[in-house]
């Protein structure tokens, strides 16, 4: 008699502590640190897309967070899970694919995520209480420039130098940021490996100068080259070049920052081998335009 009853004894504690580990599992929450571990492992992304499908998750998407997962070798499809685990909303992470087979460019994932693909272009990239936002710069582009110091040179003798300026319509950009630190992402064609002319595509941030231009009444505009009697000289004035920071994120990706806080001013990230075939006159050259105005 006592046989069964022992025996119930145990099946009953057998089935406590089964019991008392099912919590324990269902507790488990997949973390970043989790999913490095696994690519480092060199477990197959698909795998680990299936473990983050069914396990309980708590992912930092944070840009900062992106940029450790590209760099630690996270594919995209592994990322755009976890945006998806994230979010609650569906990510696509097949890029699209034109007639001849090739990555065509475009928008995968968040469009506010400055690691997912973009058309190629320039991007403002601002994040606040959490929320990220990637608004595209639209081109500008010079159609007049004009020669000042005439007077001066000819009073002169020659000696006093003429300067030739290009200018872009209007006072203002539309663009006005109140950020005196902004950070821009540049999207760029490498598979050209530099090879680009000047109607393509640029490869590198480096094709770019940055610029604050004199304010006129109607219009904004830099030097862009200097004579006199003895010589002259062009390109762009030094008093108008504004030096700049960029860090090559992979997958024809920069992130670009001044190397310092901007001042209240207009600002314009030039394509250098934009225009015409006369440099020196600057008609058609191409700007990225922006504001700084810190004043609400």
């Amino acid at each position: 008699m006592k046989r069964p009853h022992i025996l119930a004894i145990c099946l009953l504690a057998m089935a406590f502590c089964i019991l008392s580990a099912v919590p324990a599992q269902a507790q488990e929450t997949m973390n970043n640190d989790e999913v490095i571990s696994l690519t480092k492992a060199g477990l197959n992304p698909t795998l680990i897309v299936g473990k983050i499908r069914t396990s309980k998750t708590n992912f930092d998407m944070s840009t900062d967070a992106l940029i450790k997962l590209k760099q630690a070798g996270v594919t995209d499809d592994v990322v755009g899970a976890m945006l998806e685990a994230k979010s609650g909303k569906p990510v696509s992470s097949a890029p699209a694919v034109n007639s001849t087979g090739a990555a065509s460019p475009g928008v995968l994932g968040d469009p506010n995520d400055p690691m997912a693909k973009h058309n190629y272009g320039i991007y403002l990239f601002e994040e606040k209480d959490g929320t990220r936002k990637m608004t595209a710069l639209k081109p500008n582009v010079s159609a007049q420039n004009r020669t000042g110091g005439l007077f001066t040179s000819s009073m002169t003798y020659g000696i006093g130098k003429v300067k030739t300026k290009t200018n872009l319509p209007g006072r203002n950009a539309d663009m006005q940021l109140q950020n005196t630190a902004p950070v821009f992402y540049f999207y760029l064609d490498i598979t050209s490996g530099g090879l680009n002319t000047a109607s393509g595509v640029p490869s590198d941030p480096k094709e770019f100068t940055l610029v604050q231009f004199n304010q006129r009444s109607d219009n904004r505009e830099v030097t862009i080259g200097k004579s006199n009697a003895f010589g002259a000289k062009g390109g762009l004035s030094d008093e108008y070049v504004v030096q700049f920071k960029a860090e090559d994120m992979g997958n024809g990706i920069f992130k670009v920052t001044p190397s310092g806080d901007l001042k209240k001013g207009e600002y314009g990230f030039m394509l250098v081998n934009s225009g015409n075939s006369n440099t020196a006159a600057g008609v058609g050259a191409k700007f990225f335009d922006f504001g700084v105005n810190m004043t609400p």
